[in-house]
């Protein structure tokens, strides 16, 4: 385990961890290089007694899921719903894996991980109807308990894009009567939008998930633009040498001053996307750790000593 992120950047370098870059390769190309980037940078994953690979009916066509259970049991567990980053562009069931099954045994939740269509092919709505649906199913099969032993608590889990996604769909439950999820667990979202100021690969990862919206269609896909008062307790975690970081701290305070339960922890010298390293970098490990002690407090659950 390496104590310092330049010593784990060095290290995934040489064994060919290259991030794919969409706006200088074709999408398929930079696809296949980001997911291979993904793989290597999760390291090893934990094994786990059970993993369900599902398909569910969706809105826009099938959606495909992971389970993974921590352990063996007949007593349903709480659920997390696990929201990959990405960008939207990018990234399976397969890219994040290994983070998934560090969720489940460290915080003795069932996870699920869904993965919802890419963009620039499918663009908003289409990623936050596949999140809501996969709730509505889950919460579905807690409550008749035929694919799993699932309890009815379900916290949210998401980062970057992902994070944004899962902001978005506890505002839309909100508004539609859903009942609440737990919690929230938000590892740097970019939930204020795109930014004239922002790097030239945020502002294409927004282009493509907005498309031709319209201004009053767009506020409802950016968070920020919503009303962000009546949601879930929510934890946030960010790195000190993330660019999204002011973000983050402005979504904390926002969502205290409308009346929510939010935290915020900064975690120094990490960057943007370091959840995807804590197989590899203890600093990132350790913020992990916090995000499943979060978990645990939202669903009322504490973990049995391993």
């Amino acid at each position: 385990m390496f104590k310092e992120y330049a010593q784990v950047r060095e290290y995934l370098r040489g064994i060919g961890a290259v991030a794919g870059d969409p706006l200088s390769m074709p999408l398929a190309q930079a696809r296949e290089q980001q997911e291979n980037y993904f793989r290597l940078s999760g390291g090893q994953a934990p094994a786990v007694p059970r993993s369900d690979r599902l398909s569910m009916d969706g809105p826009h066509g099938p959606i495909g899921l992971d389970i993974v259970y921590p352990r063996v049991t007949k007593a349903p567990l709480p659920m997390v719903l696990f929201v990959r980053g990405a960008g939207w562009w990018a990234g399976s069931l397969d890219s994040h894996a290994a983070t998934v099954r560090r969720i489940a045994m460290q915080t003795d939740c069932a996870v699920c991980a869904v993965d919802f269509r890419r963009t620039p092919e499918h663009r908003y709505p289409v990623q936050v109807d596949e999140v809501l649906a996969t709730i509505n199913w889950l919460r579905e099969q807690a409550k008749n308990r035929t694919r799993g032993l699932l309890g009815d608590k379900l916290v949210l889990f998401g980062e970057s894009a992902g994070a944004t996604l899962c902001l978005s769909a506890a505002q839309f439950m909100r508004d539609r009567g859903y009942p609440p999820a737990a919690g929230l667990v938000l590892f740097y979202s970019n939930a204020g939008g795109p930014q004239p100021t922002a790097r030239e690969y945020s502002r294409w990862v927004w282009q493509q998930y907005l498309g031709d919206l319209g201004p009053e269609q767009a506020r409802s896909a950016i968070p920020f633009r919503g009303d962000l008062s009546g949601l879930p307790p929510a934890w946030l975690g960010v790195g000190e040498d993330d660019p999204l970081k002011s973000d983050n701290e402005r979504l904390a305070a926002q969502l205290a001053a409308a009346g929510n339960t939010a935290s915020l922890t900064a975690y120094p010298k990490l960057p943007h996307g370091f959840v995807m390293l804590s197989g590899w970098l203890e600093p990132a490990a350790s913020a992990l750790r916090d995000a499943c002690v979060a978990i645990g407090e939202f669903a009322g659950w504490k973990p049995p000593i391993r």
